[in-house]
């Protein structure tokens, strides 16, 4: 019985690398050994009979219109029909590499891992100091979990530009997810100096230290985060953990209800009960939970049975 890890939502992350990007630049360097942005698409019927009933009514638009209905279909999350308004335009000139960056982007918040890196690998190699383009491969790397090369990219990126809060906070990350607490710690701090209002910096930096079981330590650390947004659900999440962790099952009820519903809550305090060998408080929790949303909880119904057996040997073995 495990409590979920925090995740740190690529979408989000990919999204705020894709509007700080160089979108106006024209990358009209000479280039070799193009590849077909198109041979990286998922190869969906769908796709490809869009793709063609697009191309007629689009023919004879300027580029800067394309590119324009493939940036709103973009913020709208219509993924295909940005990539179809992007390949409209490099079709016309395939150097566009700051259209390929954002296919990469595209291909990063899809999924599509192999095409992502593609277009970042074309990329850098014409725009070697590209930073954006250095996050988006880094973030591409942290998502197969290949930590190194992750690290590899951010600390580029950092080589060229030490006071980017972003990338420092990238950093951080991929050294939490890959266990190295100290040397993320040690990142989100100098992040947070650099940009006081970032949020997901606090939010990592309570992780690491409830990770570490300092408790005292994760809530001071997530209390500015609160400051700035008391309702954003992961600094609650993180400090519910490290609430319930110290025993303050009461204040950390409150905490959890703010990251989610009330059903989650009393999971979610159902299974540090259950930790910390409370069974009967545990299975009141978990009976809870399950009254609250009754149809669609199976996990609360897995603990709450999980819960009731322990409790039960746990009188046979008193007795």
């Amino acid at each position: 019985m495990k409590m979920k890890r925090l995740l740190f939502p690529v979408s989000i992350l990919a999204l705020l690398l894709l509007f700080s990007s160089c979108a106006g630049k024209r990358g009209m360097d000479n280039a070799t050994g193009l590849s077909d942005p198109s041979s990286q698409l998922a190869e969906s019927g769908s796709f490809w009979s869009k793709l063609r009933r697009s191309r007629a009514d689009k023919e004879g638009l300027p580029a800067d219109r394309l590119q324009a209905l493939g940036d709103i279909a973009l913020i709208n999350g219509d993924y295909e029909s940005s990539l179809i308004n992007y390949l409209e335009v490099l079709k016309k000139n395939p150097k566009r590499y700051d259209l390929h960056y954002k296919m990469g982007v595209i291909f990063l918040l899809n999924g599509q891992l192999e095409g992502a890196k593609s277009e970042l690998a074309l990329v850098l190699l014409q725009q070697p100091e590209n930073l954006q383009a250095h996050e988006a491969l880094g973030l591409v790397f942290l998502e197969e979990k290949k930590y190194p090369a992750a690290v590899e990219e951010f600390q580029k990126v950092l080589s060229q530009d030490a006071n980017r809060a972003n990338t420092h906070y990238l950093l951080g990350i991929t050294y939490l997810e890959w266990g190295q607490r100290a040397r993320a710690l040690s990142e989100l701090r100098r992040a947070v100096q650099l940009d006081p209002r970032q949020v997901s910096s606090y939010v990592a930096m309570g992780q690491a230290y409830t990770e570490m079981k300092d408790y005292q330590k994760a809530i001071a650390a997530l209390k500015p985060g609160l400051a700035l947004d008391p309702k954003d659900k992961r600094l609650n999440y993180q400090l519910g953990m490290a609430l319930s962790s110290q025993g303050h099952y009461s204040e950390a009820l409150q905490a959890f209800m703010k990251a989610g519903d009330e059903a989650q809550a009393y999971n979610n305090i159902g299974v540090h009960y259950f930790m910390a060998g409370h069974y009967e408080e545990a299975a009141k929790c978990f009976q809870r939970a399950i009254e609250l949303r009754p149809i669609f909880y199976q996990e609360a119904k897995t603990n709450l049975q999980r819960a009731l057996e322990k409790m039960h040997q746990t009188r046979k073995d008193d007795s």
